[in-house]
């Protein structure tokens, strides 16, 4: 009994160390009361989001420390790619990697599609630029 507490408030100290460095959660950098407060709540729902997600990994067998996970997690890529085609609009392409096997796990565990959107295309028009000139500019002559 006593060993379960001990080893549940250590895994409770190791995912606050680590959503410190993530989220630099120092509420001493704040100038305020209000600023501490918001910044210990953000800490609090990022802790009950972790617990959460490592509840439901735990009870498929997966017993990896939270900051093993984020490793994982990491793995996974978004590429964005412009370029400029001779009509000289920008087109840009977001593609998303493919995840690792392990990644492709936690993910069908809770329900995260395995790649998070397909491949994007985006045409950029270049904004035409107006003239911007102000009464004083008109009224300016050299001399």
């Amino acid at each position: 009994m006593i060993w379960n507490i001990y080893n549940t408030i250590r895994e409770i100290e190791s995912s606050f160390r680590t959503l410190k460095t993530d989220l630099d959660l120092r509420p001493v950098y704040h100038k305020s009361d209000a600023g501490t407060m918001a910044h210990l709540h953000l800490g609090i729902l990022a802790y009950w989001i972790v617990n959460t997600i490592r509840c439901k990994i735990k009870a498929q067998g997966i017993h990896s420390q939270w900051n093993e996970i984020v490793r994982i997690g990491n793995t996974q890529k978004i590429i964005t790619t412009q370029g400029t085609n001779t009509a000289g609009v920008v087109i840009g392409v977001r593609k998303c990697s493919a995840p690792s096997p392990q990644l492709q796990k936690i993910q069908s565990i809770l329900l995260i599609k395995p790649k998070p959107f397909s491949k994007r295309k985006s045409v950029v028009h270049k904004p035409k630029l107006k003239k911007n000139e102000t009464q004083y500019q008109q009224g300016f002559t050299p001399g």
